[in-house]
């Protein structure tokens, strides 16, 4: 191997582990959690990829129509990925284009259409999508008596 390849390669290892957790992670500040929002649409694209899942849904408009114009869609965010997602029940399949959703959402500052996802009820099944851990029963174990 040719002494400036090697020198080239060694570089690149050695800045890798650096540069990988950089461009990992982005902040979530351009949401505002102090006005949530919840919306009902129709899912347009569910996109399960990482580093982020992502849900793309057309806006019921404000006459309680179903939305289906580019005016009308919406995109949100999930703040993880598939793998901590698949440990609670996503996968997927979990949404489809054409289900009707109620989405819970925190809106982009900015007043565009888009937010960070909150809560999803799938309006057929009323199933919930949440991306919280599921809250532990209480324990029916008694404690050992000193």
């Amino acid at each position: 191997m040719h002494r400036q390849t090697r020198r080239a390669l060694l570089l690149a290892a050695a800045a890798a582990p650096f540069a990988t957790p950089a461009g990992a992670h982005h902040s979530f500040a351009m949401y505002d959690p102090s006005q949530p929002r919840t919306l009902n649409g129709t899912v347009r694209e569910f996109q399960w990829t990482a580093p982020h899942v992502m849900i793309w849904f057309f806006n019921d408009r404000p006459d309680g129509t179903p939305g289906s114009a580019e005016e009308d869609l919406w995109t949100v965010e999930l703040s993880t990925s598939p793998g901590p997602l698949s440990r609670l029940g996503w996968s997927r399949r979990s949404l489809s284009p054409g289900d009707r959703i109620e989405i819970s959402i925190n809106p982009l500052r900015s007043g565009e259409q888009g937010g960070q996802f909150r809560q999803l009820r799938k309006v057929a099944t009323g199933e919930v999508l949440t991306t919280a851990a599921p809250q532990a029963e209480p324990s029916t174990v008694q404690p050992a008596r000193p």
